[in-house]
């Protein structure tokens, strides 16, 4: 409920932004001011980054005119550059996962023939999901200026090596499955 009324009152100030001149460079420090004062917190960043996704992706039950107001507020601030960043990366190289595992077909070298192998499509989009939230959290940590790489990177050394060794000959366990996700957002 937070977020949204948070939302609801940063949407409101970037309609005075826009559509009154004469306030325009004071509502712009104010809001500068509310982005700042998120990144004195340890969720910051992260919140930041989510909250700049929201606003670029908006909500179904906004106008069209909100939803102006909202990608005006992401590209006009610095504070969301990493979100436009990845809202471009997405929107230019990446097709969406169902079609990407709709395409995937499965086969195994036997002897001399190929023997057709079952996809489990499912599997491969709720792993694709985990992934992906796991990705966007992460990114949250990572760009947080004082953030100490090591010790982020250490937590994916950390869950790799817990399945050491590795031997692909036998297949991998549910639990590699469930985990490696997690180890590729992180990678």
């Amino acid at each position: 409920e937070n977020r949204d009324n948070f939302r609801r009152c940063f949407l409101d100030m970037g309609h005075v932004l826009v559509e009154l001149p004469f306030f325009k460079d004071i509502t712009k420090s104010v809001m500068c001011d509310v982005l700042e004062s998120c990144l004195v917190h340890d969720w910051g960043y992260s919140f930041l980054f989510e909250f700049g996704l929201c606003l670029q992706r908006g909500d179904e039950s906004e106008s069209e005119i909100d939803s102006q107001v909202a990608q005006l507020i992401v590209a006009e601030f610095s504070h969301f550059k990493e979100v436009l960043t990845m809202v471009w990366n997405e929107e230019t190289s990446q097709k969406p996962a169902e079609d990407t595992v709709r395409g995937i077909k499965g086969r195994r070298h036997k002897d001399e023939s190929m023997e057709e192998l079952h996809i489990k499509r499912d599997d491969l989009l709720e792993s694709f999901e985990v992934f992906d939230a796991q990705y966007k959290k992460l990114l949250g940590e990572y760009i947080s200026p004082d953030a100490d790489m090591k010790v982020l990177t250490q937590k994916t050394v950390a869950m790799a090596n817990a399945f050491k060794p590795l031997n692909c000959d036998s297949g991998w366990s549910e639990e590699v499955k469930r985990q490696l996700p997690y180890i590729l957002a992180g990678v």
